[in-house]
């Protein structure tokens, strides 16, 4: 058989009949091997489509699938960001040791990944420094470098893919610094779009799944992805194992914002929230008839009179059974409720009861007075010899004073009736005037002279 010229690996060669049998056993090889490659790519490409769908959360999809794909695209880092509506805004998770962290970035054309979930366009750069390669996708495209100048990264390629479900964006997939080669190829960009289309298919069952539920008091938390459903599953459990309240849990340990968790309460319940202030001082009228440990063990307490109203803190208004004690206790009067978190009630109700009293409390003050006058003097001389100098009746003076503004107080009436019988101190708020405190009729005279 005649000699054959053929070009095999760039080059020009002549193959006689074993040659061109070795060249077909050759070339078979290769298709075989890239038949081969194909396959592996692909059952990788199957294997992430099933583990996407199997994620129980957005969050196990941030924190989870992130070592998979940058695998499976020969890429350094990845960023998967997934689409705050409300607050226009992407929003991705990471662990950092055990601690998740959040990032978030405006829908905006002041970053790539904005710019690609505004316009749901894919964008495959070569160099994120480049201003002319920047302005050949978009003029007015423009990249953020501060993510690089806080952790030393040094971005180059970025690749980034809308995650959209019927021409819906849901998010962003964003791949950085391609390992091997100056660019992510054509190739990488329809694999990612795959990916992405999986993706949105996930984001939006999951969007599902939390709007079908029965509403929560956690809700705001879970729409707002300040945690996710598993967290809300474990602080409930350990709520219950511990024996305390699951907010607490929620600030403590799954570090959510006090505001985030008051916010989430009073979307549910439909009311203002209140938070402890030491500025608020309950009517001591109102509390003056209640018993400390019925409020501490039902987690309520009158806090203020607003309108014509007594503004009732409490754990729970939906409480039917401790609504309905509430307008028993308070009977003829107008009730208006707002949510607290039980740790901000009992600080309420350990204040109102002198349990936190300060150094210069009332009731300290008092103890004081009654000190210095004991036991070597009579009932009649008691407090005589104290003028409106003393210290002890300037620290009273003082507090009471601060006490009346933290209440809020228009006005301060002392009402004197002798020696033998209490003088009594009021407090006018919102046009009612209530008793604040009793102190003994000995301090009259010096009391009133140092107001």
């Amino acid at each position: 058989m005649g000699a054959r010229h053929a070009s095999y690996g760039g080059k020009s060669v002549t193959l006689t009949g074993r040659g061109r049998w070795r060249l077909a056993t050759v070339q078979q090889q290769d298709n075989v091997q890239a038949l081969q490659a194909k396959l592996e790519s692909e059952q990788k490409f199957v294997a992430l489509n099933d583990r996407i769908h199997a994620a129980k959360s957005i969050d196990a999809i941030f924190t989870e699938l992130e070592g998979e794909i940058l695998a499976l695209f020969d890429a350094e880092r990845m960023t998967l960001y997934a689409l705050d509506a409300e607050k226009k805004e992407l929003y991705s998770k990471f662990l950092v040791l055990d601690d998740v962290r959040e990032i978030r970035v405006p829908i905006s054309e002041k970053s790539i990944s904005g710019f690609c979930a505004m316009y749901r366009q894919v964008i495959n750069i070569a160099d994120a420094y480049d201003k002319g390669e920047l302005a050949r996708v978009a003029p007015s495209l423009h990249f953020d470098s501060s993510w690089d100048k806080k952790t030393g990264f040094r971005t180059t390629q970025i690749l980034a893919v809308p995650i959209t479900l019927e021409a819906k964006t849901l998010g962003v997939i964003q791949l950085l610094n391609k390992k091997h080669g100056i660019q992510f190829t054509k190739q990488d960009e329809e694999h990612v779009t795959r990916i992405a289309k999986t993706l949105g298919i996930a984001f939006n069952n999951q969007q599902q799944i939390v709007a079908g539920r029965r509403k929560t008091k956690f809700d705001y938390l879970l729409t707002q992805h300040r945690v996710s459903q598993e967290d809300i599953n474990n602080a409930l459990a350990e709520s219950r194992r511990r024996q305390v309240d699951v907010e607490s849990l929620l600030i403590e340990q799954f570090k959510v914002p006090k505001t985030e968790v008051l916010t989430a309460l009073s979307q549910f319940y439909g009311v203002p929230t209140q938070e402890f202030d030491e500025k608020v001082i309950p009517p001591p009228d109102l509390m003056k008839d209640m018993k400390g440990e019925y409020l501490k063990r039902n987690l309520w307490l009158p806090l203020k009179r607003e309108d014509g109203h007594v503004v009732v803190l409490i754990d729970n208004p939906q409480d039917l059974q401790k609504v309905d004690s509430i307008h028993q206790v308070l009977k003829g009067q107008k009730v208006k409720f707002v949510v607290g978190l039980p740790k901000d009630i009992l600080m309420f109700l350990g204040t109102a009861s002198g349990e936190f009293a300060s150094k210069d409390s009332i009731s300290n003050i008092l103890g004081d007075l009654q000190a210095e006058d004991a036991p070597e003097k009579s009932e009649d001389a008691a407090g005589m010899d104290l003028d409106e100098n003393d210290s002890s009746i300037i620290r009273l003076a003082n507090q009471v004073i601060t006490d009346a503004y933290k209440a809020h107080a228009s006005d301060i009436h002392i009402e004197p009736y002798g020696i033998q019988r209490d003088t009594v101190i009021r407090y006018r708020v919102d046009g009612g005037c209530s008793e604040y405190q009793k102190i003994p009729g000995a301090y009259r005279r010096a009391i009133v002279a140092r107001l």
